[in-house]
């Protein structure tokens, strides 16, 4: 009795054996359509291709230059290059997000590259690393800053987290309108889990928030600005197309310059809207202006501005974005900031400084200032949040600045990680 439930046993498992091996087996054959990646000019760590995610991960080693790396890509049987054409190239990993697109048949892919480089460190650069923040993830690093720029005593930090870890976290909390008081960095932290870092998020009037809000892929708050300028002795209205920055569905981060006409659709444009104080309005962003739109879906995102990097360039398109002096911003003059930005290699960057002389001596910083320090420690894309009184950053629920209106100020969005 026992060999023949024995045997029937057996038998059963080799059936559901055979099963899932011909399930595994059956359909459509997966598309290896690039079968080996070579970087020819540089040390290289590891190379791996996901065929199914589309995308090439190259891990350099320490000291390469990445603006300017040759690539060999090997393609499969049947397989085409589209852009570049040829299968041999130059890529500068130092202007952010660089891809390539294949063909076959009558269907175009394009595979995304994801580096990784030597660890962050901007101590080079006048950065001292700090430790006085109790425990933190192995993830995350706080720098301060302390030296002088054009002859103005600095007081700055960043806090730098390294989104290649798998359990680091990027969020963006808020909400549109507030019923009734509006949270302080302090109380995002609490009523939102206790992230690691909180810092101040966009702009906000009264108790609603002028500015896109994207959270857990959900759009909050539309990027759709629109207010009065005086022009020609009449009052005008202007549609300016203001920076934003998120956490794209490939874990990528990106700034842009954005506009929600419908308020559902969120477009990102090539170049801001051409607007400029003193001049006429420029017509408001559709899915076809101020150049062709793309639908950016987000998993998180926070609308400001203006752009201060983008494809590792200086932008800080201020003008375009309209954040004139009646703006409230003052981008020319010194003032305590926020920003946010990322380099190449997957660091995300929150960066503020302390200004109008909360601590005696420290006046705080121009736009065009903080975009060079960013630009100089190596991020790639990065945009400026609210300033001035909103400024803000907390380090497991301690201030890093003196806010400059004394106490921290109510506010209706904050970046976060965890």
């Amino acid at each position: 009795m026992r060999n023949n439930l024995f045997i029937l046993l057996l038998s059963l498992i080799t059936i559901f054996a055979f099963s899932c091996e011909h399930k595994e087996t059956s359909g459509e054959p997966f598309p290896f359509l690039v079968e080996e990646v070579k970087v020819l000019n540089a040390e290289t760590r590891q190379i791996k291709i996901d065929n199914f995610a589309h995308s090439v991960f190259i891990e350099f080693g320490d000291g390469v230059d990445i603006s300017n790396v040759e690539i060999q890509i090997k393609l499969a049987e049947g397989v085409s290059m589209v852009t570049p054409e040829n299968s041999r190239a130059i890529f500068d990993f130092s202007q952010g997000k660089q891809s390539f697109t294949v063909k076959k048949g009558n269907t175009e892919i394009t595979y995304r590259f994801k580096i990784k480089y030597a660890q962050f460190d901007p101590t080079p650069k006048g950065w001292q690393k700090t430790e006085t923040w109790g425990t933190l993830p192995e993830y995350l690093s706080v720098y301060k800053y302390t030296n002088s720029i054009n002859n103005k005593n600095v007081k700055a930090y960043i806090a730098v987290t390294d989104m290649n870890n798998s359990t680091a976290r990027f969020s963006v909390l808020g909400k549109a309108k507030y019923d009734g008081s509006k949270p302080t960095p302090s109380q995002f932290y609490t009523n939102y889990d206790y992230p690691k870092v909180v810092m101040n998020g966009g702009y906000f009037s009264g108790n609603s928030s002028v500015g896109l809000i994207v959270s857990n892929g959900k759009l909050i708050n539309p990027q759709n600005t629109a207010f009065s300028r005086t022009y020609n002795g009449v009052t005008a209205t202007y549609y300016p197309t203001r920076g934003a920055f998120g956490l794209n569905s490939d874990n990528t981060f990106s700034a842009h310059w954005c506009y929600t006409p419908d308020n559902t659709t969120i477009y990102c444009y090539e170049i801001p809207s051409p607007n400029k104080p003193g001049q006429a309005p420029q017509p408001k962003p559709s899915a076809t202006f101020p150049s062709k739109g793309i639908v950016w879906k987000p998993n998180e995102a926070i609308g400001a501005g203006p752009v201060l990097i983008k494809d590792g360039k200086n932008e800080n398109t201020w003008e375009a974005e309209m954040f004139d002096e009646a703006s409230g911003v003052g981008p020319t003059y010194n003032n305590p900031r926020s920003a946010i930005g990322c380099t190449p290699s997957g660091y995300l960057i929150f960066f503020v400084c302390e200004g109008r002389n909360k601590t005696e001596s420290i006046p705080g910083l121009t736009l065009q200032e903080v975009a060079n320090m960013l630009l100089e420690i190596g991020c790639s894309e990065a945009i400026n949040l609210d300033g001035g009184g909103s400024s803000c950053m907390l380090i497991n629920g301690k201030e890093t600045i003196k806010p400059s209106d004394g106490n921290q100020r109510a506010i209706t969005a904050a970046v976060a990680v965890y």
